[in-house]
């Protein structure tokens, strides 16, 4: 019977930390911003709750599994690509353990 049970969809958007995502786009938003006014045509992001995070690093290294987490940054990306920015996500270089976005315009 469809309508009874939650669909795959909704569990998704259920099971994401809104806080987090919010938090993260917020810090990216802020750093492009910033760089706009410096004129400069890119922003690199190493200070936030997912970049200072080993956690992180570690999903989207593939060193440990964490559906959420790896979900939580797939969904950053995508939300600035569907932006047209172009994004990465690299190790930052000043700690080994921890991401940096890469943001570009």
């Amino acid at each position: 019977m469809p309508g009874i049970f939650v669909n795959a969809a909704s569990a998704r958007i259920k099971t994401r930390n809104n806080t987090v995502i919010h938090g993260e786009i917020t810090s990216i938003e802020n750093a492009v911003y910033a760089n706009i006014d410096a004129g400069k045509l890119y922003a690199n992001v190493n200070n936030s709750t997912m970049t200072n995070s080993n956690v992180y690093y570690n999903v989207h290294k593939a060193i440990t599994t964490d559906a959420t987490k790896k979900d939580q940054l797939d969904y950053v990306k995508k939300y600035f690509k569907d932006l047209g920015y172009g994004v990465s996500i690299v190790t930052d270089p000043s700690v080994s353990t921890h991401l940096q976005w890469n943001i570009s315009w």
